[in-house]
């Protein structure tokens, strides 16, 4: 069945809710395996939109998009990696999860090189173990916008990225899950204070949603509510403070965060 599906926080509750139109459902139940819509009714400008699932683990592929193997290369200083064989996972600290309108923050000793990489998100639905690719939608709840926030400076010089893909901040995503959707034929495009300034189709993918979650899944369970990006395209440039970034994927909808420096507590 087609819907969207938030998380959202009104007062001080947090619940799930079926997004119709501009209002929010509130749901009672399970998202993952069954619930009920309720009589209570909110109007989305009303509700602070949350993360849109609470995951154990958020996974991005790396290097899945033909036009971004060259840049990587650069930013990595080394040469253009050759294309991939197989799907190269890694995890994206659960720390850096935020939602739709809340801040990405620029670390105070960042050197300035903080990056946009605006993704598709799957959002599993079962726990998932040893799939096939053929098997894997089945484990898909649906789809929501992420963005792959990435220190570029700190990507080049660590020998992990800990903190050039995993600060606080740096994994905004929502603002809902779409349930049904074709995910390898998404419009996804980014914008910068209104300019657009990334535009690509999920059709590019060097490897599929199933097949990254199939590929996943051979060594570690997925659970439910873990997210699993796409990979992101091209060439990105610097976030500064004051800028607002929008993730926008047809048929789902539009991420945005405002951008701000981070607070120093040491200062006078």
């Amino acid at each position: 069945m087609w819907m969207k599906i938030a998380r959202f926080r009104t007062g001080i509750r947090v619940a799930y809710g079926v997004v119709k139109g501009d209002e929010v459902i509130e749901i009672r139940g399970s998202i993952y395996t069954k619930f009920r819509m309720t009589d209570a009714r909110y109007p989305l400008s009303e509700v602070r939109l949350m993360p849109p699932s609470e995951p154990m683990e958020l996974w991005c592929p790396g290097l899945n998009f033909a036009d971004h193997l060259e840049y990587a290369g650069t930013v990595l200083g080394v040469e253009t990696p050759p294309i991939p064989q197989h799907p190269n996972p890694w995890r994206k600290g659960r720390n850096s999860l935020t939602g739709n309108n809340d801040p990405i923050i620029i670390p105070k000793d960042s050197t300035g090189e903080v990056h946009y990489e605006g993704e598709a998100v799957a959002v599993i639905g079962k726990d998932c173990r040893r799939i096939s690719p053929a098997q894997a939608p089945r484990f898909i709840l649906g789809y929501t916008c992420g963005n792959d926030v990435s220190e570029r400076t700190w990507q080049g010089d660590d020998w992990t990225f800990w903190r050039a893909k995993g600060s606080d901040t740096f994994a905004p995503v929502g603002p809902w899950i779409e349930t049904d959707i074709d995910a390898q034929n998404l419009d996804l495009m980014v914008r910068i204070n209104g300019k657009q300034v990334q535009n690509c189709n999920t059709s590019d993918m060097l490897f599929t949603f199933p097949e990254i979650v199939s590929y996943i899944s051979q060594h570690v369970t997925l659970r439910p509510g873990d997210m699993v990006f796409s990979g992101a395209t091209g060439t990105t440039t610097a976030i500064r403070p004051g800028d607002v970034v929008e993730v926008e994927i047809p048929g789902i909808g539009i991420l945005s965060n405002p951008v701000e420096a981070e607070f120093d507590i040491n200062a006078p």
